[in-house]
């Protein structure tokens, strides 16, 4: 069973800096020069597009979210650019760009889900130039995005295959131990990349008699997953592992550590998830274009498949909010075996 360190937090007293809020010896209260400034960079008139930018990614509070529409809304400036059309302000956006674009994305063969992010963050940013009075009306409404396709080039993996992807790291290193730990729980929890990164110690936690991880989704949406006796034990031994080896995770601690020499700071890069997914799966010989998000892929498939739960708890599981998007996740595409093709049988009239 995982060992969960319950931690409980001191009662403190508001503490207000001395610096704000706080009367001098006339009375008067003392500037906070610090959100002085920011308040004077918030109303000073926007020069570039970045200004504007700025200023409609401040709603977000998912630092993972603001970074995605950031890229997404550079990626889109970028390509004007590159047309020399060098635009300052969103009201200079018009509808043709928006359409230019999208053929541009599906002529490089992007699939049509990273089309349509693409699109919708830039969408998103024009609907807020309306609500913020920047412009009368969003033009991009007028142009049609890209159908979504229901197949994926990424491939989930079959139950041989995740058995032996489990077992082909060397535990007996930090290396192999933190792999394992880390597919472990991608293939048992189907956590998103960033959601793994994440984890911290303090993420686990008792819920009504269950065992479950705290995991701050997309959206900054928290869904709690209860944890089983064999991931708990994956847990635990990686864990062990690091006791072992003069390594104390404190509460605030990220589960996956690098090093054991010094702790993270930050979660590890997300990039390091993607190249051990793909070492293993290449040095087992699995010929077929697998991510970390194919092991998201293979959980949600086996549960649809198995049909061990129904659709709905499949979705809540997933931390999906419409159940047509988990029915997309089926990447082993089709139950052949019990497929309507073998079920047609014309037979000639007599």
């Amino acid at each position: 069973m995982l060992l969960l360190v319950m931690v409980k937090k001191k009662s403190t007293d508001l503490i207000v800096s001395s610096k704000t809020h706080v009367p001098d010896q006339a009375g008067r209260f003392q500037i906070n020069e610090a959100l002085a400034q920011k308040f004077v960079e918030a109303s000073q008139k926007k020069t570039s597009i970045n200004d504007f930018m700025n200023e409609f990614l401040m709603q977000f509070l998912s630092p993972d979210t603001k970074t995605a529409y950031m890229k997404d809304l550079q990626f889109f400036f970028d390509f004007l650019k590159s047309g020399n059309v060098l635009v300052t302000h969103p009201k200079e956006i018009q509808s043709y760009h928006f359409g230019l674009y999208r053929d541009h994305l599906l002529e490089r063969g992007l699939s049509s889900a990273t089309v349509n992010r693409r699109l919708v963050c830039i969408r998103s940013f024009m609907k807020w130039s309306v609500a913020a009075r920047l412009i009368d009306h969003n033009p991009l409404d007028v142009v049609k995005l890209p159908k979504i396709q229901t197949e994926s080039p990424t491939l989930a993996f079959d139950d041989e295959e995740v058995v032996r992807m489990l077992e082909a790291p060397d535990t007996k290193t930090h290396r192999g131990a933190l792999h394992r730990v880390s597919m472990a729980l991608l293939f048992n929890l189907g956590l998103r990349r960033s959601e793994l990164t994440h984890i911290r110690l303090m993420d686990f936690a008792k819920e009504r008699g269950h065992t479950v991880l705290r995991i701050h989704g997309k959206g900054d949406k928290i869904r709690l997953i209860p944890i089983n006796e064999s991931v708990q034990h994956e847990i635990q031994r990686y864990l062990d592992h690091l006791t072992e080896n003069g390594v104390t995770l404190d509460f605030e601690d990220y589960l996956l550590q690098i090093e054991l020499k010094t702790k993270n700071e930050k979660p590890i890069d997300g990039s390091t998830i993607y190249r051990i997914i793909e070492k293993y799966a290449k040095d087992l010989g699995i010929n077929k274009r697998v991510s970390p998000h194919s092991c998201r892929a293979t959980v949600i498939s086996h549960l649809l498949d198995t049909q061990s739960a129904p659709i709905r708890d499949v979705a809540i599981f997933a931390g999906h909010a419409n159940i047509t998007t988990t029915e997309r996740y089926d990447k082993r595409r089709q139950n052949l075996k019990n497929s309507a093709a073998y079920h047609v049988d014309y037979k000639k009239i007599s």
